[in-house]
């Protein structure tokens, strides 16, 4: 008994030594970091720092020393390893308080284009309790961003992440997460080797449908394999038909076959796409199905009839998206128009936008557009009419000044045409009765006595 207690004494001891170890060293590095002037100076301080992590990742003190990690890879202007430092201080400790000062000034290194991305990336909505779910969420939110010049820093983490957690119990997830990080940098032969390593290594994974698909798609997209592509896209229908790897499978199917040529067969899977999609409710995936498949019957297959009923579909779909439902409209419109030559179907079309969203700048415009063929086909009143619901609608656009413009040359039309009906009047009194006089019979002249007979 007195040497378990012994022991144990001796446990904590030892403990206590190094976590006094691990806070002095931390300390040294604060230092360092405070007086640091030199780019090889922090260089040499982020791998040290990197160290310290990986040696004491429960520490109290890691979200300080993550912090410091990042400011040091500021410093050494390396910008997209202090945004994923950052990014990771989000996801494994989201009670703590962000540094703001330090993420403005790393967020300002990029380009405008991707500084509201990678702000909104640093709030994340709702994150799982466990910390291995989290770093979970953050390889697939790095993944996502895909920043230049990342592969490095996020290969550090994978590592990290699999001594760290061993047991993790969907490390197939991280596995495939893997595999998607070779494929964004263009390493497609490792990518490969990592979505077979998850049909093989993890026979009980719920991904096996996942890895066939990806591997159809680095074949179809970056190999330019169709063979291969076909091949692993049509297991995955035949082994496991229940998938929800299914309607991305057609999808992408159908991207293949239209890219090879074969039309017919693209429509069909494109709409096999939407099908599934709409079975598993993503209506916006569904929709985006529909909007390919109008595209090859009307830019390849030139069936522009069946492209139009396609975009009625579509535009059906996400009726209550204003953006979603106005581009299948307007496609639908412009193929009426352009291809059909059909000018009252295109007005009908667009009087259909401008009832499902009145007051939106889509409808007005819509709406004006009806008003102009309107005018076009010589129906005036009614075109007056269109043109005064734009200004109602919505009195502070474009579209309404053009609409006033419009009923005011209506109106200056009306004038003169009123004008001139005034002054052709007399002109046209006369010639109606000019001919009444010239057309007046002659009198007939008097017969002329006959003798009476005698």
């Amino acid at each position: 008994m007195k040497k378990l207690l012994l022991f144990a004494l001796c446990v904590c001891g030892v403990t206590a030594l190094f976590a006094q170890t691990a806070e002095e060293e931390l300390k040294f590095y604060k230092h360092e970091v405070a007086r640091a002037d030199k780019k090889p100076v922090f260089i040499a301080l982020e791998w040290d720092l990197n160290s310290w992590l990986e040696r004491n990742p429960e520490s109290a003190s890691a979200p300080e020393a993550l912090t410091l990690k990042a400011k040091v890879e500021y410093k050494a202007k390396q910008y997209t390893p202090a945004y994923l430092s950052l990014l990771k201080y989000t996801y494994e400790f989201p009670d703590r308080q962000m540094p703001k000062d330090l993420m403005s000034r790393i967020i300002d290194e990029f380009s405008a284009k991707q500084q509201t991305e990678l702000a909104q990336a640093l709030a994340p909505k709702k994150l799982p309790e466990a910390t291995a779910d989290r770093l979970n969420a953050f390889f697939t939110a790095a993944n996502n961003l895909n920043l230049k010049n990342s592969l490095d820093y996020l290969l550090k983490e994978y590592a990290a992440f699999f001594a760290r957690f061993p047991e993790y119990e969907n490390k197939d997830k991280i596995e495939l997460l893997l595999g998607d990080l070779y494929r964004n940098n263009g390493n497609y032969l490792a990518a490969l080797s990592k979505y077979d390593k998850v049909w093989q290594i993890y026979p009980s994974t719920k991904y096996k449908a996942a890895s066939l698909r990806m591997k159809g798609d680095i074949y179809a997209s970056e190999m330019k394999d169709y063979k291969l592509a076909t091949e692993n896209y049509k297991r995955v229908l035949s082994d496991y038909p229940n998938s929800v790897e299914v309607p991305t499978v057609y999808k992408h199917w159908a991207l293949l076959e239209a890219e090879n040529k074969n039309y017919a067969s693209a429509v069909e899977n494109a709409q096999n796409a939407y099908e599934g999609f709409l079975k598993d409710e993503q209506k916006i995936k569904a929709f985006e199905a529909l909007m390919f498949k109008a595209e090859v019957q009307e830019r390849n297959l030139k069936n522009y009839n069946d492209a139009v009923k396609t975009l009625k579909v579509a535009a059906n779909t996400l009726k209550d998206v204003e953006d979603y439902y106005v581009e299948a409209k307007q496609k639908e419109a412009y193929i009426q128009a352009k291809n059909l030559k059909d000018a009252y179907a295109e007005r009908a079309v667009m009087e259909e936008i401008a009832l499902a969203y009145p007051k939106t700048e889509n409808g007005v415009q819509a709406l004006y557009r009806a008003a102009e063929l309107t005018e076009s086909f010589g129906d005036i009143e009614s075109a007056r009419e269109k043109y005064s619901h734009v200004i109602l609608n919505r009195p502070q656009s474009r579209m309404a000044i053009k609409a006033q413009k419009r009923i005011k040359v209506i109106e200056k039309n009306a004038q003169k045409a009123a004008l001139k009906a005034e002054k052709e009047k007399p002109q046209q009194a006369e010639k109606e009765a000019a001919p009444q006089a010239e057309e007046q019979p002659a009198a007939s002249p008097k017969p002329a006595k006959q003798p009476v007979e005698q």
